[in-house]
């Protein structure tokens, strides 16, 4: 009988040409072998269609596949394609820009074995431009450890912003998964934002301030030019929490989210168009 591998690994792949074969190298290079990869090819018109088949054929892995969409998908619901398809406990999201450290899988999947009340794990990136170089580090929390969910919720939208991460430094339980859903297509700019927040509804965040992955900034990046919809978008997210009973907010609290965002979203353009 074969046993599944606890971790489910999905890059959605889409015009990612310049960067897709690394950010696969860096999950093979991972320090621990019982994951599965699910490469989500979306139609892409660079070249990264051939470019994942070629090098899928040629680490000839029984743990790499490719899944092809028949039509090209919005950014979330690509993603749940993936996870439609992954097979495993653990499950982690990694845009195809982005590069995971050698031992992000097991660092975080040990947090998941050794807490069960955690739903989500997460860390700090390093951000880099778009020819790899390191500009800066990025914690949103100060604090390595657990956190819990319900506090998290709200003090994650009233910082206006993703102080969890991105994708790449994320990793969540199958079990709060199936409690919670999908991403939600209807959200436009903080899709995983408002699913770390949902996943924290159903337990606690653990947090480590200690780098697990590389955040890649650059011209063609999803979040630019996108800041006109964010203050709308994470206003939103805000008030998809607030009707699932995870938070309370009055309409002082959401002035006050909207000028944060507001502020953060053109200092995030300003990096973006500085350093990118």
């Amino acid at each position: 009988m074969t046993t599944l591998p606890r971790i489910s690994v999905v890059i959605p792949v889409y015009n990612a040409l310049p960067y897709v074969e690394e950010t696969f190298r860096a999950v093979l290079r991972q320090t621990v072998p019982d994951w599965e990869l699910i490469l989500v090819d979306n139609g892409s018109t660079d070249g990264s269609s051939p470019l994942l088949r070629r090098l899928v054929e040629a680490v000839n892995d029984p743990r790499v596949r490719i899944v092809t969409n028949a039509v090209t998908l919005p950014a979330p619901e690509n993603w749940n394609v993936g996870l439609r398809h992954a097979r495993c406990e653990y499950l982690k999201l990694i845009c195809a820009d982005d590069i995971p450290t050698d031992d992000c899988l097991e660092r975080q999947a040990r947090v998941l074995n050794d807490h069960p009340k955690v739903s989500v794990v997460a860390g700090a990136r390093i951000i880099i431009n778009s020819r790899g170089r390191v500009m800066f580090r990025r914690s949103g929390i100060r604090r390595t450890g657990i956190h819990p969910g319900r506090d998290m919720i709200r003090r994650c939208i009233m910082s206006g912003t993703n102080i969890i991460g991105d994708p790449v430094n994320v990793m969540w339980r199958r079990s709060a998964m199936e409690k919670v859903g999908f991403f939600d297509p209807t959200v436009v700019y903080c899709t995983d934002i408002e699913y770390w927040l949902r996943l924290m509804s159903v337990g606690d965040l653990f947090y480590d301030t200690q780098p697990v992955g590389y955040y890649r900034i650059h011209a063609k990046a999803a979040a630019t030019g996108l800041a006109g919809v964010t203050v709308r978008d994470f206003l939103h997210t805000a008030r998809l929490q607030e009707a699932r009973g995870s938070v309370s907010l009055s309409k002082l609290d959401l002035r006050i989210i909207a000028t944060k965002s507001r502020f953060k979203s053109l200092l995030r353009q300003m990096i973006y168009r500085l350093l990118g």
